[in-house]
């Protein structure tokens, strides 16, 4: 078993800019990954200029070991898709780690906790926020570029 990992939520810009920007980390070696424009996505994440965020209670966490950030979650409750489905679903989204089961774990575990926490008794994901949005996990095709509005993730995310 390898180190403890600290899940915490992004309480501040600052945490908030790790978060947008820890893709480039996981990334950075792969000639595939199209990086996003980072001023879009500062936007995007932006709670006040998105309008999913402002109606839709989310909560962005970070997962460091050692004081270093491995990975990334985001617990999403879409009233939205709830009221339409008379259902209790809570979404996961944004999830990036490092090669670690413990770490992909402990995130999926906190984001389940906290959508627990708001009445949810499922989750499904990956939704990065909902389905207008890029959903699910590169099952093949790793060694070509995306497409457009399709997620890009590693392999071992599979596992």
């Amino acid at each position: 078993m390898g180190q403890p990992i600290d899940i915490r939520p992004v309480s501040s810009s600052k945490e908030m800019m790790q978060f947008i920007k820890f893709p480039w980390k996981i990334y950075r070696d792969d000639p595939n990954w199209a990086p996003p424009l980072l001023i879009d996505r500062k936007k995007f994440f932006n709670r006040k200029k998105n309008p999913f965020f402002k109606v839709n209670p989310t909560e962005f966490y970070l997962a460091y070991r050692d004081g270093e950030i491995v990975g990334r979650i985001a617990a999403i409750l879409n009233k939205a898709h709830n009221q339409y489905h008379q259902d209790k679903t809570g979404f996961f989204g944004f999830l990036e780690c490092v090669d670690d089961r413990q770490v992909a774990g402990a995130l999926l575990d906190r984001a389940r906790t906290w959508l627990k926490e708001q009445g949810c008794d499922k989750i499904m994901g990956p939704m990065n926020p909902s389905t207008n949005d890029e959903c699910g996990f590169l099952l093949e095709g790793f060694d070509s570029p995306p497409f457009f509005m399709m997620p890009h993730t590693h392999r071992y995310y599979i596992d």
